[in-house]
C-alpha cells in the first residue's frame, strides 16, 4: 500500500517542532498499517517536500545507521522528541544467527566489503559494493561475523519519493480521500488490491490542489472514511490515521473465512 501527501501537508503549522512532531505522526501512522510507500506530491501554494522527506527518511533508518548514512541538517533539529517507529528492521544490538538486518557498506577490499550492522566488529560480506551503500544482510555467523545479502522476511519499513500528482493518479487503484465523496463500502475497500491512498491538505483538498495544478481528475475512487464527523474539522494525521485503519480492518477480515 501506498499513500500520497502534499508539500504543503503542514500549511496550518509555523512552530518547527510542532512541524517535525506530525511528521513524526505520520511516519508512525505509516509505519503501523504497513505502508510501503509514502509519496510527496507538489503543491504549488506551499512546498516543504524536502522538510517531510528527510523527516520521514531519519524516522525509517535504523537508530545504528543514521550518523554514517543521514548528515547533519536544520531539517532534523527537533527529532529527538519523535518516538521511536520500532518496525522489524529496527533491531537491538544483541546478534542472533540468521536473523535479517539492515547494514551500510563502511569499506570494500578484494572483493569483499566490511557492512556495519549495528555491533563490532564490522561483518564481511562477498561482493563488489558501494562505500556507504545501504544493505540488508542475512548473518550467517557470528565468530567471525560474516552475512550474505537477504530479502526481509516480511513488512520492514517504507520508502519515500518525491512524485508529481498527475504521475500519482495515472497509477492504478489509487483512491483519493475527500469529505466531497460517498463513505465506502466494506466491498468497495475490499476490492481495491495494493491501493495508492491520496490525501490533500489541511485547507484544501486533493481536487483543489489538483486544479491549481491544471490537472482534471476524471474517474477516479474517492472516498470519506470520516462521514458523520462530529468535529468541524479533521486534522490532517487525523485523516491519515483513520483512513489506513479501516483499510486495515477491512483487508484483515477480507482475507479471513
Amino acid at each position: 500500500m501506498e499513500i500520497a501527501i502534499p508539500s504543503s501537508s503542514l500549511i496550518n503549522e509555523k512552530d518547527e517542532k510542532i512541524k517535525t512532531y506530525k511528521i513524526g505522526m505520520i511516519a508512525r501512522a505509516a509505519s503501523i498499517f504497513r505502508v510501503n510507500t509514502i509519496l510527496i506530491y507538489r503543491d504549488p501554494i506551499l512546498d516543504e517536500s524536502n522538510l517531510i522527506k528527510d523527516i520521514l527518511e531519519y524516522l525509517e533508518t535504523p537508530q545504528y545507521l543514521r550518523k554514517e548514512i543521514i548528515p547533519i541538517k536544520k531539517s532534523l533539529r527537533y527529532v529527538g522528541l519523535l518516538p521511536p517507529l520500532q518496525i522489524p528492521s529496527h533491531k537491538p544490538k544483541t546478534l542472533k544467527i540468521n536473523e535479517v538486518r539492515e547494514g551500510v557498506v563502511r569499506r570494500c577490499t578484494d572483493g569483499t566489503a566490511w557492512v556495519d550492522i549495528g555491533v563490532k566488529p564490522l561483518a564481511s560480506l562477498k561482493g563488489m559494493y558501494k562505500r556507504g551503500a545501504r544493505v540488508t544482510v542475512r548473518v550467517c555467523s557470528k565468530n567471525p561475523l560474516v552475512v550474505e545479502e537477504a530479502k526481509p522476511p516480511d513488512y520492514w519499513g517504507y520508502k519515500v519519493k518525491k512524485v508529481e500528482l498527475e504521475k500519482i493518479l495515472n497509477k492504478e487503484n489509487v483512491v483519493i480521500t475527500s469529505r466531497r465523496c460517498k463513505t465506502p463500502s466494506i466491498e468497495d475497500v475490499n476490492i481495491v488490491d495494493n491501493p495508492t491512498v491520496v490525501f490533500g491538505n489541511p485547507k484544501d483538498g486533493v481536487f483543489e490542489i489538483a486544479e491549481r495544478l491544471g490537472i482534471r481528475i476524471k474517474s477516479k475512487k474517492c472516498w470519506n472514511t470520516i462521514p458523520m464527523q462530529g468535529s468541524k474539522t479533521v486534522r490532517f494525521e487525523e485523516a491519515i490515521f483513520a483512513t489506513l485503519a479501516i483499510i486495515n480492518v477491512v483487508k484483515y477480515w477480507g482475507g479471513k473465512e
